[in-house]
């Protein structure tokens, strides 16, 4: 069905001009999914995690972090093995690496979504499209 941002609601598209404005809306679509997919074939590098920031009291009575200036930060690669998330470490020579290396990740896994709900968006119009040019032949 058709989407019009106007009315916020779903309606059934019904003329010839409407099949237009399908074919020209499936054209836009399919081109963002093809460059989102070059995207992602493009990248060569990646590690599945997210950084992040630790800050940590020592233990030492006398320290400046028992009165609230903890000690770091300290960063660390967050990633799910299994049903465990797990922290590793990750050193201050490091962290630019593993940095864009998770970016890249990210960056994967939010193409891949946008790349299912375009797909699901040219199914809906496809089918809208069908509908029509079935209705029009049963009229002509």
């Amino acid at each position: 069905m058709i989407f019009e941002k106007s009315q916020k609601k779903w309606r059934f598209a019904k003329t010839s001009e409407d099949v237009s404005k399908i074919r020209q809306r499936a054209g836009r679509l399919m081109r963002e999914r093809h460059g989102l997919e070059q995207d992602n074939l493009a990248m060569r590098d990646m590690i599945r995690g997210s950084l992040i920031k630790h800050y940590k009291k020592c233990g030492n009575k006398f320290c400046i972090c028992t009165g609230g200036e903890l000690h770091g930060p300290y960063w660390y690669l967050s990633y799910k093995e299994g049903e465990k998330s797990v922290l590793k470490y990750v050193d201050k020579k490091d962290l630019t690496r593993i940095s864009r290396l998770a970016g890249s990740y990210k960056k994967f896994q939010t193409n891949i979504t946008r790349i299912s709900r375009l797909n699901r968006e040219i199914g809906e119009l496809m089918a809208d499209m069908r509908q029509i040019l079935i209705t029009k032949r049963r009229q002509g």
